[in-house]
């Protein structure tokens, strides 16, 4: 009797130590973007880290890369809202390849005419091979170390310089003496 006990007692033990590996979610099955920006996938085509970054928040310049996983090149639309309307960007993502977005990068996309205060979320529609999704992207300052040169650059205005008018040589407003004068050889 007691062995039976102790058996069915030791069976109680076992079944309730690994009774919580059927109730408890496990981490390993779950995968969490470890990065700031955000993932997403249109198509054959991967947006790994977006982040955008600005100093006004009516411009932002957009960060992230874009991965072909297909065989031929892709055309990826981004779409966002301006405070004139929609407004639409595309770049191609080369075939088996990878195209990083970025200020001095392959390519350099901004993103102007927004409302985009840091800490906030910006929605940006993109579209690849008839697929879209809606990302809604981190908006960064260069505040913190490693993103002081991701912001956009300025775009230079024009100053007009002005040429001096020339200047005319010898008196002004002095009246011309005899000598200046021609007078009519005699002879």
């Amino acid at each position: 009797m007691r062995v039976a006990a102790s058996v069915a007692i030791a069976g109680l033990i076992v079944l309730g130590a690994s009774g919580c590996e059927f109730i408890t979610p496990q981490d390993t099955t779950q995968i969490n973007q470890v990065a700031d920006g955000m993932n997403a996938s249109v198509g054959s085509v991967d947006i790994r880290n977006a982040l955008m970054f600005t100093t006004n928040g009516t411009e932002a310049s957009l960060v992230t890369s874009l991965v072909n996983t297909g065989s031929s090149p892709q055309t990826v639309s981004m779409q966002y809202t301006s405070t004139s309307g929609p407004t639409t960007q595309q770049l191609t993502v080369p075939a088996n390849g990878l195209l990083a977005v970025r200020p001095g990068g392959e390519q350099s996309v901004t993103l102007s005419n927004i409302s985009a205060k840091p800490g906030s979320l910006f929605p940006v529609y993109f579209t690849s091979s008839g697929a879209g999704t809606t990302v809604k992207i981190p908006v960064l300052d260069a505040s913190l170390p490693g993103y002081e040169t991701l912001t956009p650059t300025p775009t230079p205005v024009a100053i007009p310089t002005t040429t001096p008018a020339p200047t005319p040589t010898g008196t002004t407003g002095a009246t011309p003496s005899p000598v200046d004068s021609a007078t009519p050889a005699a002879g």
